[in-house]
């Protein structure tokens, strides 16, 4: 157990945390009491989708790149995303005077390439789903000498992530489970790992949408699962496989995963837009989703902390979907 701890410790996210400050916004919690109208419990939202780039992604890429000594980091910066990840990596380029590169998908939004150019990025469309880009860019950083950063199975971009729970424990310490989307794992084992040292009686959840559930999977059988394809509209959760580390990581600390189909991450994007007003992504509705589906046993929850995570969809996908 101590390996799952190691470089996460409540010092080492707080050391990360003074380092990032200047370029990440605390986000807001709020209290939906629109939510807990439908469920009897009280529902606190964090407001990660307010970050610069709309994702909590900025800040484990701020965290990696102000771990790079200073003409490591000139050299510039690659990574591989489905959208959020390559805009944080992107986001902390331009504030560090960095170059980007970011693969993606040959699959991704063209609003989500365009707005990775606009942020500095230069893009390369490479592969059917994250994995292949993923290992295009690995390839490609080897050969320019250049950084790259991985979106979950780095421990300092997960020390980014986990500073999430050391403001959401501090806004409102008495929460008694906190329920996350899930792509690759960094977010929920980063936050999950810190929230268990902070108050080790909390409850996490993880959920994916069904045709991007390989952490689910994986963590019903206790190893690493690969999907055969991505087949959900949630594609910034895209990853087909997790890494082992980050499968232990979550393992450790999570106290359950469910998965929701694409029609309820869609309901309940609606929902949510309808009666808070807030316009998420479906990969961040997805948990909203199995909070109102009642897929956790909620028992002896009595305050819930959702992670609103991200927010990067467009109009067209909006109507493509029939939301709007």
């Amino acid at each position: 157990m101590a390996s799952i701890f190691k470089n996460l410790t409540i010092s080492d996210v707080k050391e990360t945390f003074s380092q990032i400050r200047p370029y990440v916004i605390s986000t807001p919690l709020i209290r939906s009491y629109q939510l807990e109208q439908i469920i009897d419990k009280e529902i606190y939202l964090k407001l990660e989708y307010l970050q610069p780039t709309r994702s909590f992604k900025i800040r484990g890429a701020c965290a990696k790149a102000l771990s790079l000594e200073k003409e490591v980091l000139s050299q510039g910066l690659v990574t591989a995303s489905g959208g959020n990840h390559g805009l944080g990596v992107c986001y902390a380029g331009k504030e560090l005077n960095a170059p980007v590169v970011v693969f993606l998908p040959k699959s991704t939004a063209k609003e989500k390439v365009e707005k990775i150019r606009k942020w500095g990025g230069k893009t390369v469309l490479y592969g059917e789903a994250w994995d292949e880009a993923n290992s295009k860019a690995q390839e490609y950083a080897r050969g320019k000498e250049q950084t790259y950063v991985h979106p979950f199975d780095d421990l300092t971009v997960v020390r980014g992530q986990g500073t999430i729970a050391l403001e959401l424990l501090d806004q409102n310490p008495y929460l008694d489970a906190i329920i996350a989307s899930v792509g690759g794992g960094g977010l929920i084992s980063g936050l999950g790992v810190v929230a268990s040292q902070m108050k080790p009686e909390i409850k996490i959840f993880g959920v994916e949408t069904i045709g991007c559930d390989a952490v689910t999977q994986s963590f019903r059988v206790g190893y690493p699962v690969t999907l055969s394809a991505i087949t959900s509209i949630a594609d910034t959760l895209g990853a087909k496989k997790t890494t082992e580390a980050t499968l232990a990581r979550i393992k450790a600390v999570v106290n359950d995963m469910q998965t929701v189909t694409d029609k309820e991450a869609l309901d309940a994007l609606k929902l949510l837009l309808d009666k808070e007003k807030i316009l998420v992504e479906p990969a961040t509705s997805c948990s909203i989703a199995a909070l109102l589906l009642n897929k956790f046993n909620l028992s002896e929850v009595k305050k819930i902390g959702i992670i609103l995570c991200g927010a990067n969809v467009s109009l067209r996908q909006l109507k493509e979907w029939k939301v709007i």
